[in-house]
């Protein structure tokens, strides 16, 4: 059996002045089994652990929890936009600040102001959002400042739970269960992505 590479079988290689065949490598590798080389392909990411999986969940839960409780607020404050808009410039009067302007021009100061604020609240449940996954894909400074966030959620709800009994109003006892419950789903949240096999994920995908 002839192990050697074949040649490029070319008739003009005997006449004198051309060059000697060279022999086909690529062709002799592919014959006798050797490996191809190419691209390395990237490393399959692991997968995320339960517990990731289901404290994002949760995360998605306190996120939507806080965006009904703020467009709740901007809600009830653009019913009340003309009582504010006069207590606003009565307060600029008092430090005679007030200039030119009128209540109709401060009620639409009022409304800008909550159109903004609607825009804003958009924009961070997006970025919160975008934290959230970041964080199921393994990285550390996405679960420290869900776990910073998480817990300024759970001080507030606690203050939430010695308000509730002074609440009047059935849609004010409502979103004071809802943010109990944000509290709730935050604290759960926290704990899973502290968990060991979660760490142990965070710890792997940190020396990727």
């Amino acid at each position: 059996m002839n192990d050697l590479p074949p040649g490029n079988n070319n008739p003009d290689s005997n006449v004198p002045g051309n060059p000697p065949p060279q022999p086909d490598w690529q062709r002799w590798e592919l014959e006798h089994g050797f490996p191809q080389s190419g691209p390395e392909l990237e490393p399959t990411p692991r997968p995320a652990p339960v517990d990731i999986e289901t404290s994002r969940h949760l995360w998605w839960g306190v996120a939507l929890i806080g965006a009904i409780s703020a467009l709740y607020s901007l809600w009830t404050l653009f019913g009340v936009r003309e009582q504010f808009a006069q207590s606003l410039l009565d307060d600029l009067a008092a430090q005679n600040a007030a200039a030119d302007m009128t209540v109709e021009s401060t009620q639409s100061m009022v409304t800008v102001m909550l159109v903004i604020t609607v825009f804003v609240v958009f924009g961070f449940g997006a970025l919160f959002l975008f934290w959230v996954e970041r964080m199921r894909t393994g990285k550390m400074w996405a679960r420290m400042l869900l776990t910073v966030i998480g817990s300024f959620t759970v001080f507030t709800t606690l203050v939430d739970l010695f308000a509730i009994a002074s609440s009047t109003g059935a849609m004010n006892i409502v979103m004071s269960v809802l943010g109990i419950g944000q509290g709730v789903l935050a604290a759960g949240a926290i704990y899973l992505m502290h968990r060991r096999e979660s760490n142990e994920y965070f710890l792997a995908s940190k020396k990727r």
